[in-house]
């Protein structure tokens, strides 16, 4: 039975999101152009969208992300520069219009976002296969976790960089270039310099709040190197952490 998703909209919000292709465990449809496009789609949608972007892995048939929604929606002026850039020009939003009220609203949606990177991922897929392919390429609805602040937030963004490692295709996820750790540690800038700094620093753990971003990298590499075998050898599965705490709607 479909649910309707778990979105607070009171508060700043982490949310974990991922998915997987389509196909078995052995299936590995995604090779090193296809990962390097799929991290340009996901700039240039994080370019449209309000939803921070802050981590993100993409593996050989999977993705990770780690985004905030923020509580706010983004001003008219604002939605207008977003969406007219977004289309280079070519497609406008008129001032108090029914549609830059929809936009509005949908550019700090999770669903919104994870829905348009999919879809243009997707249809860039299809149509750049030598036998040109058609039908859905994700295995379902993306999943998403909402996370409280702190321990939790620090514990899922180290999970989602180390998934390599726990794949055995690296023994150092600096040596993965598809992933914001690695990233980070091959041109010595995050991809999300001003979302790192701006909003995943101050809501990590209160040592980390004051920490430089190169202090907090050489942390999180300390943190991934001291990971026991045990975690470094279990199968992939969803990391358990603490969900935030959201009231019941009755």
């Amino acid at each position: 039975m479909r649910h309707a998703r778990l979105k607070p909209s009171a508060q700043d919000t982490w949310h974990h999101c991922y998915n997987r292709a389509v196909g078995n465990r052995n299936d590995r449809p995604f090779d090193e152009a296809d990962k390097e496009q799929f991290i340009r789609i996901l700039h240039r949608v994080a370019a449209l969208y309000t939803v921070r972007v802050v981590a993100y892995q993409v593996m050989s048939n999977h993705f990770h992300l780690l985004l905030q929604a923020p509580a706010e929606p983004p001003s008219e002026t604002e939605t207008i520069r977003r969406y007219e850039a977004f289309h280079h020009g070519k497609r406008t939003l008129r001032s108090g219009s029914r549609s830059c009220r929809e936009w509005q609203a949908r550019l700090r949606d999770v669903s919104w976002c994870m829905r348009h990177l999919q879809h243009l991922y997707s249809a860039w897929y299809n149509r750049s296969r030598p036998i040109r392919r058609r039908g859905p390429l994700w295995a379902g609805r993306f999943k998403n976790t909402v996370l409280e602040d702190g321990a939790a937030l620090w514990a899922c963004w180290t999970y989602i960089e180390r998934n390599p490692v726990r794949a055995g295709m690296v023994e150092d996820a600096a040596d993965y270039r598809f992933c914001s750790y690695g990233r980070w540690r091959q041109s010595g800038r995050h991809p999300f310099a001003a979302a790192l700094e701006a909003h995943l620093i101050p809501s990590l753990p209160a040592p980390f709040q004051t920490m430089s971003p190169l202090a907090i990298r050489k942390e999180m590499a300390r943190s991934m190197a001291g990971c026991d075998t045990e975690a470094a050898t279990r199968p992939h599965g969803p990391i358990r952490t603490r969900c935030a705490r959201v009231p019941r709607r009755n």
